[in-house]
């Protein structure tokens, strides 16, 4: 337990100074802020404003960057995998959970730090078509989509040595996948589809069957991507 915290730990601290974070972090800030200035002023709808943003600016770039800094949580610091295992100060299964821990749960609190307040602000300052609980279930499966590309990230980054190629892997597999998936009609597994329908969803329309379907698919396709990291690190050669 001591050394998945101080790893943990470890690990938090490199994310947070990251060059990538300083980036991330005002790239999503600035937008929010421009939009909220434009609803007021424009009476733009609540629920078009908050799908506006979440797809054209917090995901791409939050994708962009949840990839980078989840495909090199392993294939990044081979070294010192390789040191700290070999010399049984850690185990595997303690660095894998901590490496998920951190970069997922970093992942969450930086989406959350960022739309808590900007959903706050387009609600009263736009023109309200939104319903509260259409929020937070919008707000909620863009996180698990965030959460989901993570885990898939790690995994990938379990897969290959090399950084570049995990992330180019993972971003053309998501890519990919979700218009593969809208295209046969299994808009319920496909990205894309999930954040087209984000309006429907943010105003309260979106049918609940389809939301439970959202929920479990992903969180059950993110447990997977878990487990399969677990999996993989152990049977890899340091």
């Amino acid at each position: 337990m001591q050394a998945f915290l101080a790893i943990l730990r470890y690990d938090l601290g490199l994310l947070t100074r990251s060059w990538i974070t300083r980036i991330w972090v005002p790239l999503l800030i600035a937008p929010a802020l421009f939009l909220v200035a434009v609803a007021a002023n424009e009476d733009e709808l609540a629920s078009e404003t908050l799908a506006a943003y979440l797809a054209a600016v917090l995901i791409p770039i939050s994708g962009l960057a949840v990839a980078v800094l989840a495909s090199a949580a392993v294939s990044g610091e081979s070294g010192i995998i390789a040191d700290g295992i070999l010399s049984r100060s850690v185990t595997r299964s303690e660095y894998m959970a901590a490496k998920i821990v951190s970069r997922l749960g970093f992942t969450a609190v930086i989406y959350l730090l960022v739309m808590i307040p900007f959903s706050y602000l387009i609600i009263r300052y736009a023109a309200p078509d939104t319903s509260l609980a259409g929020v937070v279930v919008g707000l909620l499966v863009v996180c698990l989509l965030l959460t989901f590309l993570g885990a898939l990230g790690i995994t990938f980054s379990t897969l290959f040595s090399n950084v570049l190629l995990a992330v180019l892997g993972l971003l053309l597999v998501v890519v990919l996948s979700g218009f593969v998936l809208q295209f046969l009609g299994l808009t319920w597994m496909s990205t894309t589809a999930v954040v087209y329908a984000l309006p429907d969803t943010f105003r309260g329309h979106t049918p609940v069957w389809d939301l439970v379907r959202v929920f479990l698919v992903f969180s059950a396709l993110t447990a997977a991507a878990i487990a399969t990291s677990f999996w993989v690190f152990r049977e890899r050669d340091l």
